[in-house]
């Protein structure tokens, strides 16, 4: 995943979420609902930006990486 997404691609997903995170959240108090609407919608956001964060090597890299291993 070369391409981050941008704010609003982000809200997004955050919105074609909406409908589950709303479902579940008829399991908790009134209360509560709208807190936790908001702490799982910035998990979701963290979780993403430490997942783009993330480089993995291509194809090409982890095979000549793991040639050197081999032969060492």
């Amino acid at each position: 995943m070369d391409k981050k997404l941008s704010k609003a691609e982000l809200m997004d997903l955050i919105d074609s979420l909406n409908p589950k995170i709303k479902k579940s959240l008829k399991n908790t108090s009134y209360q509560d609902r709208n807190d936790l609407e908001q702490e799982i919608k910035l998990k979701i956001i963290e979780s993403y930006e430490k997942i783009a964060a993330i480089e993995a090597p291509n194809f090409e890299e982890f095979l000549t990486e793991f040639l050197i291993k081999q032969k060492q």
